[in-house]
């Protein structure tokens, strides 16, 4: 949880501005997305902007500091705007997930850069923001409603995906959790983001001078 560097005023504050941006950019970049699939009703609906107060969930920011991990509001995706739906829908749901990885990596990359011009600590901050950036895009891969995963699946996947998800629905936030808690627990969460994030630092460090 974000709460927890409460004695590492530096790592508190940038872990809070990123990650607050980064909702806000998910929802933004996710409407992008969606209008250049031709689905304008979220832009039309005001998710094309960095507002704070149309973008962001109380109990979600909340939460993120809580817990280290939070959502925005959910950006109104039209099904019957896309062609044929399914992949299509899908590429719109699956921008949220990529809008917190170009987080993510800017973060290591904007970190680097401090390191690079002798100033550890902020590497250190951003690189604790990047981490949180990531955790956001890989939780939201994965097929548990409300997330995009799920979301991109009930659009895309075959009957038998689309029966587990709703299965899993009907328990509400709780199925939510209890999902979460064995992907952490058993280490699959981070997994993927140490491989995410290494992954960021390997392409960074082929920048000249970082």
């Amino acid at each position: 949880m974000i709460l927890r560097y409460l004695n590492d005023p530096t790592t508190l504050v940038v872990s809070a501005i990123v990650m607050v941006f980064a909702l806000m950019f998910h929802n933004v970049f996710q409407t992008w997305v969606a209008a250049r699939l031709g689905d304008t009703r979220p832009k039309l609906a005001g998710f094309g902007q960095f507002e704070p107060q149309q973008q962001l969930e109380p109990i979600g920011v909340v939460l993120l500091f809580l817990l280290g991990f939070g959502w925005p509001r959910m950006v109104p995706i039209e099904s019957r705007n896309y062609r044929g739906r399914g992949r299509r829908e899908a590429l719109a749901w699956y921008a949220g997930p990529l809008a917190y990885l170009i987080v993510g990596f800017a973060c290591v990359l904007i970190g680097s850069v401090f390191l690079a011009s002798g100033s550890p600590e902020l590497y250190r901050s951003f690189l604790v923001a990047a981490s949180f950036a990531v955790l956001h895009a890989v939780i939201n891969l994965f097929p548990v409603f409300p997330l995009d995963g799920a979301m991109a699946m009930l659009a895309w996947g075959n009957r038998s995906v689309r029966s587990f998800i709703q299965q899993i629905r009907q328990f509400g936030i709780m199925g939510f959790l209890v999902v979460f808690l064995v992907l952490s627990y058993t280490g699959v969460i981070s997994f993927l983001q140490s491989v995410f994030l290494t992954l960021f630092q390997s392409i960074v460090r082929l920048l000249p001078g970082l």
